[in-house]
């Protein structure tokens, strides 16, 4: 049976269930979530209703359909189609922990910023202090050190 555009029946149902397919909408249960890089022309026959080997290269009618089934899927195999869900999932929870790692480096970092000023200032006052004593001007600056035991010495 042909309509008046020459397509017969079965392809335009094959066309329709690839439409169906493409969009997310399948009627055939298992095809629902169906990551296109996998999508065949026996998926698209069962999608129509018919058996897996209705659409075939020998009937050149199939031909334009099944080369549109293969873009479809070569397209999705480059990484152009949609991520699943679970992909999706994944991803953000390690993009919410890289953002936690992150987050805690640059507070470290400031940290450590913010010592070394006070460590920098520190040693400019003890220079000060100490071209001071050597002019004989008189410092505001306690010139007492302490050593890593804690014990207070004076620099010589």
């Amino acid at each position: 049976m042909s309509f008046g555009n020459g397509t017969s029946k079965g392809l335009s149902t094959c066309e329709e269930a690839l439409q169906r397919l493409l969009v997310g909408k399948p009627t055939v249960p298992e095809h629902v979530g169906l990551d296109l890089s996998k999508l065949t022309a026996s998926i698209v026959s069962l999608e129509a209703g018919f058996d897996r080997g209705y659409l075939k290269k020998s009937r050149k009618a199939h031909l334009p359909l099944l080369a549109q089934v293969e873009a479809v899927r070569a397209e999705a195999s480059k990484g152009t189609g949609s991520l699943s869900s679970k992909q999706i999932r994944q991803m953000e929870r390690q993009l919410a922990a890289l953002e936690k790692a992150l987050s805690i480096a640059e507070m470290q970092r400031n940290k450590v910023l913010a010592q070394n000023m006070k460590l920098w200032q520190r040693v400019r006052e003890l220079e000060r202090s100490m071209a001071d004593s050597r002019s004989g001007r008189s410092s505001n600056v306690d010139p007492v050190l302490r050593n890593n035991n804690g014990m207070a010495f004076t620099p010589a």
